[in-house]
């Protein structure tokens, strides 16, 4: 790792979450005893005893300027947003406005640096994207919702950069997944736990790409000791965007049967079900749990997002980040179905502890 700048108070919004707990011991375990603070709306359990927790909405000027003031914070990793799911006044108010808010802070505080999580899907379409890099723009008409605030608050964090003094970077994660994570394991899990994992939509000829949780910790680490202005590599990564990701594409159903297989299931037999009639039923299911009231297991968005070609160029991010993911995909679902296992699993899934 590279060594971390001298005189730094780092805060971490959204730091009860994977992402953010994971750069708070990477900051610690690299410099015990660091200023490190946190911001979210609970208090994580189990953290170090030297990290400072303020609670508060990042919707909240007033309570997140608190905690930048007391933090004393010249470096912001900004790790919250809302996920796919509620609607767009949801993801404006906190991917948009929490962020806006965030800037808007760092501005009036003095902070020196700013690292923004964004994502893969901002520059996405719903149409394959193959070996894109940085310089695709974004779409005129993007994926979702979740899509569109991300680049929305991208490009704000991204113009921010050198006013004020405030240095600015944009990390887009692609495909995040690791132990505890809520989303990606947890749900492909979830389809061996039903008995669902000998069915697959579409052909598997489109590669996707997944990131480990430590190496995009890693990543916003790398990225805010290049944010000083005394780093020789300063010029490269202020005011940037970066693709960051484990580099190592693979068809899309291969990741999850990786999971299954490292929990010790192997599918007998698989029914492949082609895009255009997987679509179709989209189509009806979503109509009849629409007339139910109820949420559809299947839809179109599903089967366009599982049919996607979505992988990235990293050669930005080797280049001025001199990223290298530390752990390899086939260690990070090793240890991502271990953490299932003990923690996450129902009977007979689970091992003990």
């Amino acid at each position: 790792m590279s060594v971390m700048a001298t005189h730094e108070s780092y805060l971490v919004t959204g730091g009860s979450g994977l992402l953010g707990q994971h750069i708070v011991n990477q900051l610690l375990a690299r410099k015990p005893g660091a200023n490190v603070a946190v911001f979210d709306l609970a208090k994580p359990p189990g953290f170090d005893k030297d990290v400072r927790v303020f609670t508060g909405d990042i919707t909240d000027r007033h309570a997140l300027e608190t905690a930048v003031k007391e933090s004393k914070a010249t470096c912001i990793f900004h790790t919250i947003a809302v996920l796919p799911g509620p609607p767009r006044e949801v993801h404006l108010k906190i991917n948009v406005g929490g962020t806006e808010n965030v800037i808007s802070v760092a501005l009036a505080q003095g902070v020196q640096k700013l690292v923004y999580t964004s994502s893969a899907s901002v520059v996405s379409d719903g149409h394959d994207q193959a070996g894109i890099d940085e310089t695709v723009p974004y779409p005129s008409v993007p994926f979702d919702y979740y899509n569109e605030t991300k680049a929305i608050a991208e490009q704000s964090v991204l113009s921010a950069n050198g006013r004020s003094g405030l240095a600015t970077a944009s990390l887009r994660v692609a495909g995040l997944f690791g132990p505890g994570d809520r989303l990606t394991v947890p749900s492909f899990m979830n389809v061996l736990v039903t008995g669902r994992t000998g069915v697959q939509i579409g052909n598997n000829t489109n590669l996707f790409d997944w990131t480990y949780i430590e190496n995009a910790a890693y990543a916003h680490i790398l990225a805010a000791d290049r944010l000083s202005p005394s780093h020789p590599k300063f010029s490269q990564v202020a005011g940037q965007a970066f693709f960051i990701s484990n580099d190592d594409p693979r068809p899309y159903w291969d990741f999850p049967r990786a999971l299954w297989k490292a929990a010790g299931h192997t599918p007998e037999s698989i029914t492949v079900l082609p895009q255009p009639v997987a679509m179709v039923i989209a189509v009806i299911m979503e109509f009849f749990c629409w007339l139910m009231g109820r949420e559809a297991v299947l839809t179109r968005f599903r089967v366009t997002y599982v049919c996607m070609t979505r992988w990235c160029n990293i050669s930005k991010a080797k280049e001025a980040l001199d990223y290298e993911p530390p752990v390899t995909l086939a260690e990070g679902i090793r240890r991502s179905v271990e953490f299932w296992q003990k923690y996450q699993a129902p009977p007979p899934f689970k091992k003990s502890q």
